[in-house]
């Protein structure tokens, strides 16, 4: 992990800033796919809410409802274009959050705290990928796979909401520890 860190920080500033303006870019043409096939689908509730039931009858009920519709091959689909949206995460939040960490001084606790919220965003996307695994042996028997199952997979997605939220608020800390510091003259906070 520090080799990635040492190449990030090494590359250009503008060429660091063009990843992140392409990993947003990217970010948002994936998110607007995924959402666009998750409405198609017609999965009867929003995606936080179905990931997150730690119910195998719950979401054997989603599963009936979009066989019954015809469109679970679409929720297939779906669970197919979220691992371009999870690398999507991944790579915007590790460019702009090195972006944030990368204008804090050498050594100082913004640039700890920005690395910081780097790799908690990988980490965030690793947990949705874990999630995505176990939906796809959910939906290999839609009606019969072991109930069991919805703790790993619930569990995955509440490892990522909270690691992704982690990101975020890590990442602010990490600009106010840089302004801060500046602004008081303490090169130690940013």
């Amino acid at each position: 992990m520090l080799r990635l860190i040492d190449k990030t920080f090494s590359l250009r500033l503008w060429i660091h800033l063009g990843l992140v303006v392409l990993s947003f870019v990217g970010f948002q043409a994936v998110k607007a796919q995924l959402d666009a096939s998750y409405a198609a689908s017609q999965h009867p509730v929003d995606y936080a809410t179905g990931q997150t039931t730690f119910s195998g009858p719950a979401i054997k009920g989603f599963y009936a409802h979009m066989q019954e519709a015809g469109t679970l091959d679409i929720y297939l689909r779906t669970q197919i274009i979220d691992f371009g949206f999870i690398l999507a995460v991944m790579c915007l939040g590790w460019c702009l959050a090195t972006l944030v960490a990368r204008g804090a001084r050498a050594g100082s606790l913004a640039r700890k705290v920005g690395i910081g919220a780097a790799c908690l965003a990988v980490a965030g996307a690793g947990m949705d990928a874990l999630e995505n695994a176990v939906s796809f042996v959910m939906l290999a028997d839609p009606q019969g796979f072991a109930d069991w199952l919805a703790y790993p997979y619930s569990g995955f997605a509440v490892a990522k909401f909270a690691l992704l939220t982690l990101a975020m608020l890590t990442l602010l800390v990490s600009l106010l520890l840089n302004a801060t510091g500046r602004l008081i003259g303490r090169p130690a906070l940013g």
